[in-house]
């Protein structure tokens, strides 16, 4: 498997094993991945390896802890982004430069960029949201405010 990979077929069938099980919970032990190798059939050098390779080819972009905002007392927002036209690259890069944007995506549609802000207060979102309006990139700037948590969890079956 040197070459890039593509496509989810250029994953072998114990490749799609590793990476569906990583998206479960990591067990909380000394050696989590000789008991998720174990669990699998393999050796903890094999995931290890494995979960090399996957890093290595973007296909996991990272393996960490995710917290419950709302546990936490932070509060979030989706934003909906009209951009002046030929813009697009510099509002990207000012609306990423917020370490409290946790996706950004470009879409189809009126809006250009639909992005979500994690933040420990409403007044930081609102300061966020004051700044990026002000951009002069932004054309406009549409705020959803989280009302209720519906679905938090996300798994890609491999």
């Amino acid at each position: 498997m040197s070459r890039s990979l593509k496509r989810r077929d250029d994953l072998n069938a114990l490749d799609k094993r590793i990476l569906n099980r990583l998206q479960e919970d990591i067990p909380f032990e000394k050696r989590p991945w000789g008991i998720t190798a174990r669990e699998l059939g393999i050796t903890e050098d094999f995931i290890m390896e494995r979960i090399a390779f996957f890093k290595k080819k973007d296909i996991i972009r990272r393996i960490s802890a995710v917290f419950s905002p709302r546990k936490i007392n932070f509060v979030s927002t989706l934003a909906a982004v009209k951009i002046i036209p030929g813009n697009i690259n510099k509002a990207v890069k000012k609306i990423n430069s917020y370490h409290e944007v946790t996706h950004n995506y470009r879409r189809s549609g009126e809006y250009d960029l639909w992005f979500t802000l994690v933040a420990k207060n409403k007044k930081r979102i609102a300061r966020i949201m004051r700044q990026l309006k002000s951009d002069k990139n932004i054309k406009e700037i549409s705020e959803f405010p989280a009302i209720k948590l519906f679905k938090i969890s996300v798994k890609f079956p491999v």
